[in-house]
């Protein structure tokens, strides 16, 4: 009768352990498309990680946010320098070499966990 005791104790405190850590870099749920090659390569980024900054190489053509996050496109690979606002949910025509995916607070304002090139 012990063993089913410990084994209860040992669940409830992966509960309580999961419920109290705090979440790290969350991923953008869904796929971001872009283009390369004057618009005729197409390619995708499933579950982009917040924060972290993805280079594409020279993206140009339609591009479509489908994740749950806003994102931002950078004119440089290393997600630095002049960055254009892409809200999820989201399709345009763009120009860039990287990309970064940022959450929102509850007031849809986008929230930057790393660094964006902003001074």
């Amino acid at each position: 009768m012990r063993r089913p005791i410990r084994a209860l104790e040992a669940l409830a405190l992966a509960g309580l352990l999961t419920a109290v850590t705090p979440a790290g870099a969350r991923a953008a749920d869904g796929t971001f498309v872009y283009h390369t090659g004057q618009g005729t390569e197409r390619h995708t980024l499933g579950d982009p990680v917040d924060g972290r900054c993805y280079p594409v190489g020279e993206a140009t053509g339609v591009t479509g946010n489908e994740t749950g996050h806003d994102a931002y496109l950078y004119d440089t690979e290393g997600c630095r320098g002049a960055a254009a606002y892409f809200p999820s949910r989201w399709y345009g025509y763009e120009t860039f070499r990287s990309v970064m995916f940022v959450s929102r607070c509850a007031d849809r304002t986008p929230v930057v966990r790393a660094r964006t090139g902003f001074s």
